[in-house]
């Protein structure tokens, strides 16, 4: 939910300077006071340029996310992408992005949210938007879903100016990188240091379609059950480990749909699952991640009454039927029809 910081600055009138764009900041909280603040200043220059050379390579597909002053997308230009996608929803800053790319045969405009964008894939990412309430939760999963390739790069603004923040990394566990930058900013509201280090994650992406039937229910704390299709901020019960059970209540973002083809049906219905998503199993007396595309009859499944049920029969279309399936935005394993899953994959 957007906070009234970010919604004071998606109304509010921008200043644009030679310089710098600002606007006038009417909150008043632990974090932030009222007055001028800045959205964006050209000493962060040699931040944007760093972040192109480090993301893009020449005939990449590229999205960058946040227009602000252009600096980014004039770095982005000179590395010769085969296409540029550029993200800005900040209705002063529109007409501006409009004129600069004018002329440019490669540039896609998307006047909406990063999060909006539906259609394409791409070999880089570029975050740097300001007062964006959608980047923390969902940031992480779009690049899961948008990096076409393994080896494809991310990078975003580190508002932390160091390297251990978990949040900044938006809890990648491993394979955040950082390159510094020398900078020299004036006074201003957001970074004053005079090193700047550059995040970049090399991504391997999801497969494609992978996930659970999005009819399947969900286990809300308040012991009702929902589909995962209408999952959003609710309290849903999830479990750590099967050998030592503890059910805990846990908030996930919201659940992801999908459109693949081809699912296993284990037991007759009991749950439909694609081939690459993660199943928890019991298998020689012990619990261990499998996919489900190794999952074999015998093996044993972890119930959230406390009880198992054996697999005794797993049968898979491979028609050319479309199913919609989805997953559940949660770093918990979770009950799908009163089964416990692992919440996906590996971001690798």
């Amino acid at each position: 939910m957007a906070t009234d910081f970010q919604k004071g600055y998606k109304a509010s009138k921008l200043t644009f300077e030679s310089d710098r764009i600002t606007f006038q900041n009417e909150v008043d909280n632990f974090k932030f006071s009222p007055g001028i603040m800045e959205v964006m200043m050209d000493w962060e220059t040699p931040i944007m340029e760093k972040m192109a050379e480090l993301a893009v390579s020449e005939g990449d597909h590229v999205l960058e996310c946040g227009f602000g002053m252009g600096i980014l997308s004039d770095a982005i230009q000179a590395r010769n992408p085969a296409s540029h996608t550029i993200c800005e929803f900040h209705p002063d800053i529109i007409p501006r992005m409009r004129t600069w790319a004018e002329g440019k045969s490669n540039i896609i405009l998307h006047e909406d949210k990063w999060i909006t964008v539906d259609n394409g894939r791409y070999d880089a990412i570029l975050m740097d938007t300001y007062a964006d309430d959608d980047l923390h939760y969902r940031f992480r999963e779009f690049c899961n879903r948008k990096i076409s390739k393994s080896g494809g790069k991310i990078t975003w603004w580190n508002w932390s100016g160091g390297e251990t923040d978990e949040y900044m990394k938006f809890y990648w566990k491993d394979g955040v990188t950082f390159t510094d930058v020398a900078v020299d900013p004036p006074t201003n509201s957001y970074y004053n240091l005079d090193v700047y280090k550059v995040p970049i994650k090399t991504l391997t992406p999801h497969p494609t379609g992978y996930g659970i039937l999005d009819s399947s229910t969900i286990s809300f704390a308040d012991s009702t059950t929902k589909t995962i299709a209408k999952v959003h901020d609710e309290s849903i019960i999830t479990c750590l480990d099967p050998s030592n059970p503890s059910l805990v209540n846990k908030n996930p973002t919201r659940s992801m749909s999908m459109i693949c083809k081809g699912v296993y049906v284990i037991n007759n219905g009991l749950l439909a699952v694609t081939g690459n998503h993660i199943m928890i199993v019991k298998r020689d007396g012990s619990w261990v991640e499998k996919n489900m595309n190794e999952v074999i009859v015998g093996d044993k499944l972890y119930k959230i009454d406390n009880t198992e049920v054996e697999i005794t029969q797993i049968d898979f279309d491979s028609s050319e039927t479309k199913y919609t399936v989805s997953r559940l935005l949660i770093d918990y394993n979770y009950f799908a029809n009163d089964i416990l899953i692992k919440e996906g994959g590996t971001d690798g």
